[in-house]
């Protein structure tokens, strides 16, 4: 097999639990890949926030390193800013790996060699049929990008493997150019720019299996019993507490509190595929499914946060509404 660096972009502060993500998926990382050369690349301002409770992640990572970038952007900005210029601070091949994720098995591998950057399918499905291809496509025009090309396969930039070739630096190069130009645009996520990069090199990315980005809120069900990384944010989840037991808010909370991983997440994470809440469910039917992406529900989902007592009330009102056609 051939050594290969495995890569995260922290950008973080007290307030966020960027960290704490980045800890889970670390000690994920290291508990099934021990020998594992770990980096975290990090800016200034988050370097600055590592220490205390915040510094366990030294067990885990081999080197950090801090990377210098515009000190007027934002922290969002910041993470896309290093994010899309990787191929300039490492050297070698290397897996970028996102901090919302868990690994769940030993990640050795010996990708075929004509494999430059390889990556999943945002959310597992072409992107004639993701549920947010309008979305996707305005933020394409938002970028200014050259509309000459065309998206037809839509990639998740959380994984990405990416070999040491002139073409891999080229294309990096290219991303943080097309990125910076989206940003300025108020563009400010680096999938539209890495998707552009892609179809302006000539489809430079191979499409990875869905077992390496296993993201379980979109369609990643048939991707989780061989599940290399599970993703359990990604692209975007009708609620920010997802099922997976390993992001609640619960755990969460405790790391950050700690610093450390209790015996509860050390027994979660020596089962990951499982690590599933007790109250979840399910959902295929194309009618509910229109349903939970509309924005009808997004409203419904904020006065159930914001105002839980009208929202009861309200239900209860439509509850005793009668379906149309039927009989008192």
């Amino acid at each position: 097999m051939k050594t290969c660096k495995y890569v995260y972009v922290l950008a973080s502060s007290l307030k966020d639990t960027y960290y704490e993500q980045f800890l889970l998926s670390a000690a994920s990382l290291r508990l099934y890949n021990p020998d594992s050369e770990i980096i975290v690349l990090v800016d200034t301002k988050t370097n600055d926030t590592l220490t205390g409770v915040r510094s366990g992640f030294n067990k885990y990572v081999s080197e950090l390193k801090i990377i210098s970038v515009p000190p007027e952007i934002s922290q969002k900005e910041a993470s896309r800013w290093i994010k899309t210029s990787i191929r300039n601070h490492i050297s070698g091949n290397f897996l970028f790996i996102d901090c919302d994720t868990i690994i769940t098995e030993n990640l050795a591998y010996d990708f075929l060699p004509d494999i430059q950057i390889g990556a999943v399918l945002d959310t597992h499905v072409p992107l004639s049929l993701h549920h947010l291809r309008d979305n996707f496509l305005k933020q394409k025009t938002l970028s200014g990008f050259n509309n000459q090309y065309n998206f037809t396969n839509y990639f998740n930039s959380g994984i990405i493997f990416c070999k040491d070739t002139p073409e891999t630096r080229n294309f990096f190069d290219r991303w943080h150019e097309l990125w910076k130009a989206g940003n300025k645009n108020r563009v400010s996520a680096d999938q539209p720019s890495f998707n552009q990069a892609d179809c302006e090199l000539h489809n430079i990315i191979t499409e990875l299996s869905g077992e390496w980005n296993c993201q379980i809120g979109h369609n990643g069900l048939p991707y989780l019993s061989g599940a290399k990384i599970i993703h359990y944010y990604a692209t975007s989840l009708v609620s920010f507490e997802p099922a997976y037991e390993l992001a609640s808010p619960d755990i969460l909370s405790s790391i950050k509190e700690t610093g450390e991983l209790s015996p509860k997440i050390l027994k979660l994470l020596g089962n990951p595929r499982a690590a599933f809440m007790k109250k979840s469910r399910i959902i295929a039917d194309a009618a509910v499914l229109d349903i939970l992406d509309s924005a009808y529900f997004q409203k419904l989902l904020w006065l159930r946060r914001s105002h839980k007592k009208q929202f009861f009330s309200s239900d209860k009102f439509i509850s005793k509404i009668k379906k149309p056609g039927k009989k008192k």
